[in-house]
Parts: structure tokens; sequence; C-alpha cells
């Protein structure tokens, strides 16, 4: 079975690997982020679908089966606004595509305020209702099926380090101060994640093409004045204050989840919560374990850059001082190497700082061995200092910053096609699972090639009653059906009688049908060669395919019931092939036995031989041991000669009886589809013929059988010795 490719989009924050095994145990799911959705940090399938352009690459590459959509509005005053468009131009993409979508939207559509009767929308409801009835225009538009699923917000155990609304709360706390815009008294409206994961995997499980809307009630009595006390009992001291926010009220339940898919929230945010903030302080703990020097390093950089521009720049002044009187260091100009050095470094802004401290290194020189500052801003050719450690700053900070940002285009491009190499390897991964489960599939699927050959090997029987319980057990491991059956019409047409059925197939009134009775089914077979039950009539097969034996129909084989999908061409052709396999052993079976009946039959009589009766009556056994069908062997008491018997029961026996003798010399008579309930209405009938028969039990019917079986195979080693 193929599995079921799913996309996860929109508010992905609580999803987690554990979360995806509970709700999609057997499926291939991928998780779609957008900006700003934070990432679980586990080995999970996902993609980027930012924008349009991506969304339509990504459905270009995938063939979804389900879509799951989760509202913004999962989270309690989240900071991302709902994004309408990118709903639209989901549900626009995946138009006219067999797609199964679900939307899952926060409470604040069921939201009511009792003490305000004149407030019956908000802005948050008219956003949540306003994708609701986007994905309900889109359903009812195109070819989409698509259900609603309204829930209280969502909170994740698992995920409390990035669930924003506690991440909050918490960090509240731990400063001191908790705040709530709700009043104490007022309920809180919580569902735990993995409680949505059951729910999702039931709907999908019983999933129909009608629009549904569902609602998720809330059940457990906890407040906010709860939570704030449960929150401060973990940092004292926290003073907890609670704001005058309207009284909401969430509608009772409805009992529709309970009744339709036996779904009702089992965890507790008041349970859940010891998990909850204890996983916020590990994670917190965890942020906190770095050396604090080296955090305001990284967190202040810019300022550690200057600190050690200006030390450079002391040091500079320092190996001057320390230089002067030296000839051959005197030649080299120290500022001039600093400036350089600076702007190589750290690009153009610091190569110009550097500049700026050099001329205030040279006039700080001046100043220190008393020269006026009249002559050096007076004649230009002091400027010239000036200008050189402007320009070397501006030229090698230029360079260094084109450098800069060449590495970081070329970083940043490289950054980019290492993304979409990871998509492609992600989408040729895909591929070769695909083509795998494919390949999988041809081969090990019940109507690949290779077992269509199997089942022709196996139906090489030229025994009709071994032929029959064979065709039934194939039947049903490749059809998936147990409503089978097949009958034998009599030499005039007028009955229909039971062969073989499924053991789970109502014989009833079925044991013996009247063709006329069926004219719709007969009349098809002729024109069309298979009856498809279209209408649903009532005590019809839903399939039935006919078997011809010198143009005359001989077989009737039905399928007396069907699953929803199976009422389509796909398994109309598949049934019709798996019947045509059928006649054609069933048409070779017959034709063989009419060429050796004659040497099956004793001399002067139609009565089989103890070789050839007993293979129909070990069949008959098979059968009725599978409980694909049921028979009575009866003992003929003879009176007469041979002959007179002979005729008397080919006068009396239906065409799918069969009349023989066995080792001990008895003529027996086998009685096929009859039970010890019709063996009184059987005896009398025969009583009636002239015929004197007594019923043979199983045990000795077993007992004659493998007294029989061990007789002729003594003759068969005589024979070959």
């Amino acid at each position: 079975m193929r599995r079921v490719e799913i996309l996860l989009i929109g508010n992905t924050d609580f999803v987690t690997k554990q979360w995806i095994e509970h709700a999609f145990p057997h499926d291939k799911v991928v998780v779609a982020l957008r900006k700003g959705t934070e990432s679980s940090g586990e080995d999970l399938k996902i993609i980027d679908m930012p924008d349009r352009d991506a969304m339509s690459e990504v459905f270009s590459n995938y063939e979804f089966d389900r879509i799951v959509y989760f509202s913004e509005d999962l989270t309690p005053r989240s900071e991302r606004d709902g994004d309408l468009g990118y709903l639209r131009r989901l549900l626009h993409t995946v138009r006219n595509r067999k797609v199964q979508m679900l939307m899952v939207s926060g409470p604040e559509s069921e939201f009511t305020y009792p003490q305000e009767t004149d407030v019956h929308e908000t802005s948050k409801s008219l956003m949540s209702r306003a994708g609701e009835e986007l994905g309900l225009y889109y359903a009812r538009t195109y070819d989409l099926e698509v259900k609603i699923v309204r829930c209280p917000y969502l909170y994740a155990p698992q995920r409390n380090g990035v669930t924003a609304y506690f991440n909050g709360l918490f960090e509240q706390a731990q400063a001191g101060e908790l705040r709530f815009h709700e009043r104490a008294e007022q309920r809180t409206c919580f569902l735990c994640a993995d409680d949505l994961a059951e729910l999702i995997y039931r709907i999908f499980d019983d999933w129909t093409a009608d629009s549904e809307l569902f609602h998720v009630p809330n059940v457990f009595d906890f407040t906010y004045g709860d939570l704030g006390t449960l929150i401060a009992g973990y940092f004292p001291g926290t003073k907890v204050v609670y704001g005058e926010d309207r009284p909401q009220a969430y509608p009772a339940d409805d009992h529709e989840l309970r009744l339709r898919y036996g779904f009702s929230p089992r965890y507790s945010l008041r349970e859940d919560f010891p998990h909850v903030i204890e996983g916020w302080l590990k994670l917190r703990e965890n942020k906190t374990d770095k050396h604090p020097v080296w955090d305001f390093l990284r967190s202040h950089n810019k300022w550690w850059t200057v600190l050690e521009i200006i030390g450079a720049f002391l040091l500079t002044e320092w190996l001057r001082t320390f230089t002067q009187g030296n000839s051959q260091l005197e030649t080299v100009d120290l500022r001039l190497l600093f400036v350089v050095i600076v702007g190589t470094i750290y690009g153009l802004h610091a190569g110009v700082f550097a500049a700026v401290l050099a001329c205030a290194g040279v006039a700080m020189s001046y100043a220190s061995q008393g020269a006026s500052f009249a002559p050096l801003f007076y004649d230009t050719s002091n400027w010239l200092a000036f200008v050189i450690y402007f320009v070397a700053g501006s030229v090698c900070g230029y360079v260094q910053s084109r450098n800069q940002e060449s590495v970081r285009f070329v970083r940043d491009e490289n950054g980019l096609l290492r993304n979409r190499l990871d998509f492609l390897r992600g989408l040729y991964q895909d591929m070769l699972d695909d083509r795998r489960q494919l390949r999988d599939q041809i081969i090990g699927r019940r109507d690949s090639f290779g077992k269509l050959y199997a089942v022709t090997r196996e139906l090489d029987e030229v025994q009709p009653q071994k032929l029959y319980h064979t065709a039934i057990r194939i039947m049903q491991e490749s059809l998936d059906s147990d409503s089978l059956a097949i009958f034998r019409v009599d030499n005039g047409g007028q009955f229909a009688r039971l062969v073989a059925a499924s053991p789970r197939f109502d014989v009833g009134s079925f044991r013996s049908v009247r063709v006329s009775d069926y004219g719709e089914i007969i009349t098809a077979l002729e024109h069309n060669g298979i009856w498809v039950n279209r209408t649903l009539k009532d005590k019809f097969p839903m399939y039935a395919v006919g078997v011809r034996d010198r143009g005359e129909l001989a077989v009737i084989i039905t399928m007396g019931e069907a699953k929803p999908d199976q009422m389509n061409l796909y398994f109309q052709n598949l049934f019709s092939i798996m019947c045509g396999l059928v006649e054609s052993a069933m048409i070779r079976a017959f034709e063989y036995e009419d060429v050796a009946r004659r040497s099956m039959l004793v001399p002067g009589t139609n009565l089989l031989k103890p070789e050839a009766f007993l293979p129909k009556v070990l069949a008959a056994n098979d059968l009725k041991h599978d409980h694909m069908g049921d028979h009575l062997l009866l003992k003929v008491e003879c009176e007469g000669n041979l002959e007179d018997v002979d005729s008397l029961l080919m006068q009396s026996i239906r065409q799918t009886d069969e009349a023989g003798m066995l080792t001990d010399d008895g003529v027996y008579l086998l009685m096929n589809q009859a039970g010890e309930k019709e063996l009184p209405i059987i005896l009398k009938r025969l009583t009636r013929s002239g015929l004197h028969c007594s019923y043979v039990p199983q045990t000795q019917e077993d007992a004659l059988l493998s007294e029989a079986r061990s007789h002729i195979a003594q003759a068969d080693d005589g024979g070959e010795s």
C-alpha cells in the first residue's frame, strides 16, 4: 500500500517527530516553514515555502494527498498575524487536485461575551472566520475536500522553549511580576498538542468527502488564577497581577466528536504544567551556561574593535617616542603604517578612524614641541601628511570592504546554493523512495504480472471441484473480498446452483436460484460480459461475470458486496481479469472432464469408478473444511442390478451432484451444497424415486475415504511393479 504524503503548514511551532509519529504513524510527512517559524531542532523533513514561487515549485515536485493547515490564532496573543493571502495562495495552488485538507483554527471565533450581549464579533474572530470561509469557498468551487476543526489554544509540553505565550509568562515571572490581561476567575482555554494529534489521526482514518466543521470541547475547569498560582509557585516572591478583560465563554461540548470518533481531550494543563515549566527551566539553564566575558565580547564586537584600534594607536605613539634619535627607524612613518594596517584589517570606516587618530597624533607632536598651530593650517605643504593618512586609510579600507562584500556575497550565494542543493537532494531522495516503493508494489501487489502468473499456475487444475476451491481462495486474496460465490448453471439454463462460496457468504436462499429471476444480470452478461450493480439493487450482487462453455452460459461468478473504493473502473477491470483467468481454467477443466469421463465410468453405467469418484469427494471435503461449501454423502442400497439403480439415480440427482462407487463396491451419492438440514427432504425425494439411501456421518466418511485412498494407492503401486 502506498504511503500517504502529508504536508503540515502554517503555525507548526509545536510539531515534533513524536507528534508526527502519533498523528501520522505510517505516512510520509513534510513540514513547511514560513518566515518566523521556529525550528524544533529535530530531524524532520522540512521545506521552505516563504512565497508564491517556492510554493509552486514545491507542489510541482510533490503530490500531497493530505494537507493540514494550522492557524496563527492557535497561540494566544500571538505577535504574528494570520496571513489570509498566504492561505489563499495555498488553496489556489491545490485547487482541482484530489487533496484532503484539514484546517485547524483557534478558539477566537468560538468565544462569546455573556456580560455584553451587544458584542458578537472581534477583529480576531472576524479574521479567523474569514480563513474558514475561504477554505469552505474553495471546497464548494473546486475539487477540494475541506474539514475545519475549531479547538482551544495549543500548548506542547515537549516544545515549551518556543511556545511564545508561556515563554513570555515565565520570563515575566522570573523578572518578579507576572501580568495577565484576563481576570483571575476567567476560565483558561488550552488543548494539549498530543490530543490534537489523536483527533487528526481519527479524522483522517474515517475521512469523508463532505465539508464539515468540528468543535473541540474545553473540558477542564482551570482558571487563570490557578495558572498564576502554579507559575508563582516556581518563582518565589513573584507578584501576580490580573487584568480586566471582558469575560469570555467557550461553547459547551456538543458531543459530536465523542459520538463520531470516540474522542475526548485527555491531557489537562494543570497536570502537564510541571513538565512545561521544568523543560523551560532546563532550556534556560542551557542558554545561560556560557562564559559572561565571551558573551559580552560577542554582543559588543564593534566596541571591541574600537578598543583594539585605540590600543594599536597608543602602541604606535609609544614606538615613535621609543625610537626617537634612531636615524634608521625615524625614516619609517609608523603612523602611516598604523593607518594602513587598520584599514587593511577592519575596512573603510576603521581606516578613516585610524587616519583621524594619526592626524591627532601629528597635532600632539607639534604641541609637544611648542610649535604654533597657525603654520600647520596656513602652510599647505604641511597638509600633505594629513592627506596621505586619509588617502591611505580610505584606499586600504575600501579595498578591504570590497573584499569583505565579495566574500559575503559569495558566502550568501553559496548558502542559497547549499539550501537549494539540500532541497534538490531531498527531492531526489523522495524520488528514490517513491521508485523503490513503486517497484515493491509492482513486484508484490496482488494484481501485478508476477502475481497473475502465480494465479495462472495455481489454476492449472483439471478437476472442477478442486478448481472451485482454488478460484475462491485466489479471488478472495486478490480482490480483498469475502462475499464471492460460484454458481453452476444446469443444462436447461433454468437454475443456477451454488457450488462454492466464501466462508462469510450468506448462503441462505442462494443455494439454488432461478435464472429468470435475475434477467437483468443475464442481459448484462450477454451484452457487456460483466454485471455491475450501480443502482444498488437489493438482493443483487455488486459484480457478476459469466463463464461460457460451447457458447452456453455454464458458470456465474458473483461478488455480493463491495467497498466504496471498489466501485470504480480499476476494480471492475481487475474483477474482469481475475474472472477471465478462472474462466479459462474452468473451460479447460470442463473439456478435459467431457473427454475423459467415458474412461472414468463403470462400464454400462453413468457411475464413476472409485479412482474418479474419490477425488471429487475429497475436493468436497476440502471445500467444507475451508467453509467454502457443504455436502452430504449418501449410500445407495442396491436391491436390483446396477443398470437399474444407475437409471434411477440419473433421473433423481442434480447436475452438480455426483454418483459413483468406492472400494467397498457400494454406490454412493455426493450431494454438493447440501447440509444436514436438507437431509430429510433429500431422502424423502429419493425414496419417492424408488431409491433407498442412508446418510454417511462425517467420521464414517473419513474412515471410508481413508480406506479407499489406501486401496487405490496400493493398486497403483501394484500396477507400476
